[in-house]
């Protein structure tokens, strides 16, 4: 594929892409026979699987962002290539890397699912089902699974979600004889982009992740898609019995003039220092290693105060 020019490549994949598209509705997209090798990974949370079965991806979708967002173990590798942004990746960029696998998000990778398949076997999962069918949690096992699975690392897989059960019950564990089980919590995340704030609804799987560890939800906003709504200053007062555990960076200019806030200052879980940051890199997207952060950062800083 090297040798070949942008237009070459355009033409080959876009004729390959019409034969793909004949054969789709035939193909699986969570059930390809042989065993991967040589993975792009176009969404972060299939790149920390990956990573948590040992699995270096050679391709991945905003590696910038990644590093910035995910702070699990084992790290990214550095010869990994960048293939563009998450929702636009380079298609000839990942042709040539030359994978046995694509993996990606029917959100944004299904119209480019045909071209994707062009150029190897491509798995699309959705990190956001319908929650009266699946929860996100659940869905993010089940993908996990299947990922183990079509690498031939199902027990590493097993191994891996132990793990995590396992830090859950010793946070539970903890939580309850520090008896800060007892009060329940809204959960927020800051960013420049925007003075808003992200409150997670009860279909987040950040917060069924939390209430797997003992933890309540006092946030009982209209539930979303993505497992969140964005609010602003007015929303608190009527929630501010619960405990707030945030995610923002120190320096965040939207906290900082939060905290100037006259409205903001007479709230009971600010007056009564009920605040409990968890840093700007627990990502509440991702996978069991993401899962595993969360849920010791909260422990943390909940019992440490």
């Amino acid at each position: 594929m090297s040798q070949f020019s942008r237009r070459q490549f355009l033409v080959t994949a876009l004729a390959s892409a019409a034969v793909a598209s004949c054969t789709r509705q035939n193909q699986s997209r969570s059930n390809i026979s042989t065993t991967a090798s040589r993975i792009v990974a176009l969404e972060w949370v299939y790149v920390e699987n990956l990573l948590a079965l040992e699995i270096q991806p050679i391709g991945v979708a905003d590696i910038r962002g990644y590093k910035t967002f995910v702070d699990i173990e084992p790290k990214l590798a550095e010869s990994v290539v960048d293939v563009g942004t998450r929702q636009e990746p380079s298609l000839e960029a990942i042709a040539q890397l030359q994978p046995d696998l694509i993996i990606g998000t029917q959100l944004r990778h299904e119209t480019i699912y045909d071209a994707l398949s062009a150029i190897a076997p491509t798995q699309l999962f959705n990190p956001y089902p319908d929650s009266n069918a699946l929860s996100q949690f659940d869905e993010m096992q089940q993908t996990f699974r299947a990922i183990a699975q079509r690498v031939d690392r199902r027990e590493a897989g097993e191994t891996v979600l132990r793990q995590m059960q396992d830090t859950f019950q010793a946070a539970s564990d903890r939580l309850r004889s520090s008896k800060q089980n007892t009060r329940s919590f809204i959960l927020g995340q800051f960013n420049e982009a925007t003075p808003q704030i992200r409150l997670f609804t009860d279909d987040a799987m950040a917060v069924q992740i939390l209430n797997q560890i003992g933890l309540k939800n006092a946030w009982k906003g209209q539930l979303d898609r993505f497992g969140f709504n964005t609010v602003g200053i007015e929303a608190f007062p009527k929630i501010e019995q619960a405990s707030f555990l945030y995610i923002a960076g120190e320096n965040n200019t939207h906290l900082k003039q939060l905290q100037e806030n006259p409205v903001w200052k007479g709230l009971k879980f600010v007056q009564e220092q009920r605040l409990y940051p968890i840093g700007a890199e627990t990502w509440v997207f991702g996978g069991p290693k993401s899962a595993q952060l969360l849920v010791e950062k909260v422990t943390a800083t909940l019992t440490e105060k």
